[in-house]
């Protein structure tokens, strides 16, 4: 079992760092193979502060679902399952200001 885990982890990073349709950006945090089990708080506020777009192609960069929750003050309907690899942002012009994991 350990063995096909370590498998799968390096198979998501090799996806991550060989994605050819999305371009790094300079504020992206780094790959972390403990994003494949659950998404930290810690973590996911390193995408506070970056653009809409920015923080959406880093959050795909490193495999993580995302999704806007509301936009300049409109709140967007939402599922209520929760998920330890998504990411909920509030958007304020066009700039991430919060950011939950679920």
């Amino acid at each position: 079992m350990k063995r096909f885990a370590v498998v799968l982890v390096a198979c998501i990073l090799a996806a991550c760092s060989s994605s050819s349709e999305i371009t790094e950006t300079p504020d992206c945090p780094p790959a972390d193979v403990a994003d494949a089990v659950a998404i930290t708080q810690e973590r996911a506020q390193l995408l506070v502060g970056l653009k809409e777009k920015d923080a959406e192609q880093c959050a795909a960069l490193l495999r993580w679902s995302f999704r806007v929750g509301s936009r300049d003050g409109e709140d967007f309907a939402l599922t209520e399952d929760y998920s330890l690899q998504r990411v909920t942002v509030v958007v304020t012009k066009g700039i991430v200001t919060a950011i939950s994991v679920g």
